[in-house]
């Protein structure tokens, strides 16, 4: 009778061992984490035509050693009436000239429209748009040094270099040490545009915009127009 006690005993310790690796782990769900990079801002000025194309390198130094590396290529514009073409696309690991659109973004300082379609152009989403004030630049101080790196031109627009090392301190962001950041920019007077920006930040990695393929003619008028037969939705306040 104790065998037989026994043996039942096994069995159902076994049927729960069995059952418990069936099952699945249950947890809330995960939101995960995503970064973001600001690329160069085109503003709205009138009278500065031009066509161009970005690309973009993100190196990121991860803590086992490792480096990531990622592209994009896109297209921006911006005719003689201050209107804003760009295109954004995803970030890809090798020719960044396969890098997939996935939004077109128009911008009207005239009618104060900001129109954010979707690759396909089926749609399109209508938000109000004023230019934005330009931020004052930060003074220089302890935590901020700013050196000229003097003029150079290329393909006949005239850049200003300037970089920038900032120094942020330990405890405010809760990092165990003081960090350095620098960043480089050659600035066109003319187009009103970083022809060139890199940022090295120990945070988020080594950031690299490059505009080239820069045409000063007007650019096509259909560019800044709604895609034909796109859906529109309309989230401005009247």
């Amino acid at each position: 009778m104790r065998r037989s006690v026994s043996t039942s005993v096994s069995v159902l310790v076994l049927a729960g061992v069995a059952l418990l690796a069936q099952t699945p782990p249950v947890h809330a769900p995960d939101g995960g984490t995503m970064q973001r990079i600001q690329s160069i801002d085109v503003p709205p000025l009138p009278n500065a035509s031009f066509t161009a194309t970005v690309n973009t390198e993100w190196t990121r130094y991860l803590a086992d050693g490792a480096i990531s590396l990622l592209r994009n290529s896109r297209t921006i514009a911006r005719d003689a009436a201050g209107r804003v073409f760009q295109e954004r696309r995803t970030f890809v690991s090798g020719d960044p000239r396969t890098s997939r659109l996935t939004e077109v973004d128009l911008y009207d300082p005239m009618s104060h429209m900001m129109a954010v379609c979707d690759a396909q152009g089926r749609a399109c989403e209508l938000q109000a748009y004023f230019q934005p004030a330009v931020p004052p630049i930060p003074p220089t101080g302890p935590n901020l040094v700013r050196e000229s790196l003097g003029i150079q031109h290329l393909n006949g627009l005239e850049l200003v270099g300037t970089r920038e090392t900032q120094t942020i301190p330990a405890g405010p962001i809760g990092a165990d040490r003081t960090l350095s950041v620098v960043k480089e920019f050659w600035y066109s007077p003319t187009l009103g545009v970083n022809i060139s920006t890199r940022r090295n930040d120990p945070r988020s990695g080594m950031e690299v915009f490059e505009v080239t393929n820069v045409d000063t003619s007007e650019p096509d008028p259909s560019r800044f127009m709604l895609p034909r037969g796109a859906q529109i939705i309309d989230r401005r306040r009247r």
